[in-house]
């Protein structure tokens, strides 16, 4: 082989060296998982609340909307199931009193995404989030002596903060949120059996409750 063919293959085998080098780069440094507008997450959780204490159930989605400083800005929408868990069962276990309530809600979602430098950049996409939306609560109390329920829809308003976790390079995620949330409202209350008083307590409900829920997900788009 002459030298300037030499010359020539080992300029080629630089030349390939480089390029694998760069890809190797490439494939390494992955884009952080940072919601970006047009990205839509989906995803199934359950929570348990305090205040009262109680279990959750529902499916929420998040939309990228607009860039804004180094996060996004996120609109989205929760429908979640709640069921009066200890509440309930521990006073029912004692008294002459039946107590069953679970309530339904349907939450608006305004949030903003976010990572940390050198800290969460390529397997955390953190938000915060302000909540809004309706609730509707159903009672029943059953007595040896009467028997009613109890219906209503009022606001609810909250906030939360929390975060996905994307353990490779799939779109699947893991995560959690930590919620603080409000409501109140009238009941519309029928009896059923017997005959009550109602108390101004049994008229009216408040909602006070900090939850914390576990989800998993999926990045559509």
């Amino acid at each position: 082989m002459t030298l300037p063919a030499l010359s020539h293959c080992r300029n080629m085998l630089l030349l390939g060296g480089w390029v694998l080098a760069c890809g190797g780069a490439e494939a390494q440094e992955q884009p952080p998982p940072l919601l970006r507008p047009g990205h839509v997450d989906l995803r199934v959780e359950g929570a348990a609340s305090l205040l009262p204490l109680s279990i959750e159930a529902g499916a929420t989605v998040d939309v990228g909307v607009l860039p804004l400083a180094t996060g996004t800005l996120s609109l989205g929408a929760e429908l979640s199931g709640n069921l009066c868990a200890l509440a309930c069962w521990v006073p029912n276990l004692f008294l002459d009193r039946d107590t069953s309530r679970w309530e339904l809600s349907a939450v608006g979602r305004l949030g903003y995404h976010f990572t940390l430098a050198n800290r969460n950049y390529s397997k955390v996409d953190l938000f915060g989030v302000l909540l809004g939306g309706v609730l509707e609560p159903h009672t029943t109390v059953t007595t040896p002596a009467y028997r009613f329920e109890g219906r209503g829809r009022g606001p609810v308003f909250g906030l939360g903060i929390g975060g996905n976790y994307f353990p490779s390079s799939s779109r699947i995620f893991v995560g959690g949120e930590a919620r603080l949330r409000f409501s109140t409202g009238a009941y519309e209350l029928t009896l059923s059996r017997g005959t009550h008083e109602f108390t101004d307590d049994e008229r009216r409900w408040v909602r006070l409750g900090l939850s914390t829920a576990f989800f998993v997900g999926v990045r559509l788009f």
